[in-house]
């Protein structure tokens, strides 16, 4: 009896072991990308910030990461979520508008999901960063991570190299499979002519 694998057994396992060398590609190439997007988000008028409090429940959680859209402040509207520079602290704020004010310049009541009462402040229309316009959760410690030197080398640069070494691997065992079948070849033919 024998201890190896049958074909149809070898079969399943190297269909198993390309789909995980695919799944691999794949994740690394996402990161890769995430990556570069958090890289030219800001060029293009976005912002990527991470969440750090739970004011905003259950809207946005905390770790998550809000992406900003720069707008113009006249085309903000109530129920909106934005983010500021919050005029008590200078601190980055992403709040709800919950009411408008127009007098000899624009302003915004804002008030965090999770709070009672609106914030105690006004935002003024030059504090507005833009409005949030899509949530990714559980990214948000990345993306803060990705905007360091070493976040940004580490999540563009380790992807990269582990492909390279996925494909230089792949190369050579194909090199070392058409050599084996290479010198088969040749002992087949020298049997047969001797």
């Amino acid at each position: 009896m024998g201890t190896g694998m049958t074909a149809a057994g070898l079969r399943r396992k190297g269909k198993t072991v390309r789909w995980l060398k695919y799944l691999g590609i794949a994740l690394m190439a996402a990161v890769m990308l995430l990556a570069m997007f958090l890289l030219f988000a800001p060029r293009l008028g976005w912002q990527i910030d991470a969440v750090e409090s739970g004011s905003m429940s259950p809207a946005l959680q905390v770790g998550s990461a809000v992406v900003t859209r720069e707008v113009a402040p006249s085309d903000v509207k109530v129920d909106d979520i934005i983010t500021y520079r919050s005029p008590w602290n200078g601190q980055l704020t992403t709040h709800r508008v919950v009411g408008i004010e127009e007098g000899q310049s624009l302003a915004f009541q804002t008030k965090g999901d999770a709070n009672e009462d609106p914030d105690p402040y006004l935002v003024p229309a030059a504090n507005l960063e833009g409005r949030v316009v899509l949530t990714l959760p559980w990214l948000g410690s990345v993306a803060d991570f990705v905007k360091t030197p070493l976040g940004f080398g580490l999540m563009l640069g380790l992807p990269g190299l582990a492909i390279i070494f996925l494909e230089w691997r792949g190369m050579m065992s194909q090199l070392s499979k058409e050599e084996k079948r290479s010198k088969a070849g040749v002992k087949a033919d020298g049997q047969a002519g001797g």
